[in-house]
């Protein structure tokens, strides 16, 4: 049986699981005066300390949006941390990085954060499947290296550069930078400053592992 509000979901006993994801998340986002409403689409992914999902904005223009809520408590001044990387990241507004656009702690005190939807998948994944060579990967994330590098000229870091927040769209040929300065905003004080210098190391670590990844084999063959 399938849910009224979300066709492609199936309920079971009469629980849809979108739904069920929406009463737990969507409750109105409000920081300073502005309130958003979004609809949970899917998952796009989770790791020890996070989990990401698509949403839809509610209303006329209906854009795609990007939740990322934390399982650690907010700090204290979470939100006032959010508010000064908002205008930060808004005053650049560099195409290649999503930026922030609302954040929220929610009812288990949880911080949470809404940011522009970039579409693509993590660029490692997209050599692995191959979708790209890692020469064309490397050559995607050659941009992004300055990029950051007028970031830091900013005094912006973007302080969690790890394979996952770097995505690719392979028709478009365009990397993207997602989390920018987020892992700062929702750590505690003692784990707050990140040096320019990781974000660095953690390009030069991305490319080495581009060049050395090698495609999945495809299913039902042996590897030789």
């Amino acid at each position: 049986m399938h849910c009224d509000r979300h066709p492609l979901a199936v309920s079971h006993g009469g629980l849809c699981p979108a739904c069920l994801l929406e009463a737990a998340l969507a409750s109105p986002v409000r920081t300073g005066d502005l309130t958003w409403t979004f609809t949970v689409h899917l998952p796009l992914g989770e790791s020890e300390s996070a989990s990401v999902f698509l949403v839809r904005e509610e209303g006329r223009d209906g854009r795609l949006l990007r939740l990322k809520v934390w399982r650690s408590p907010a700090p204290l001044d979470f939100l006032d941390r959010f508010r000064e990387l908002e205008q930060k990241l808004g005053a650049w507004r560099h195409a290649r990085v999503a930026l922030p656009l609302a954040a929220y702690v929610d009812d288990m005190g949880r911080p949470a954060v809404l940011t522009e939807f970039k579409q693509g998948i993590s660029i490692m994944e997209a050599v692995r499947a191959g979708g790209l060579t890692p020469e064309q990967a490397v050559a995607m994330v050659r941009p992004l290296i300055e990029v950051v590098r007028t970031a830091h000229r900013r005094g912006l870091v973007h302080g969690s550069m790890v394979a996952g927040n770097v995505i690719a769209h392979p028709v478009t040929g365009m990397a993207h930078l997602l989390d920018f300065g987020l892992a700062a905003v929702a750590a505690p004080v003692t784990d707050r400053a990140a040096p320019a210098s990781d974000d660095r190391d953690g390009l030069a670590a991305l490319v080495r592992a581009v060049r050395g990844c090698r495609r999945h084999p495809p299913a039902g063959h042996a590897r030789l």
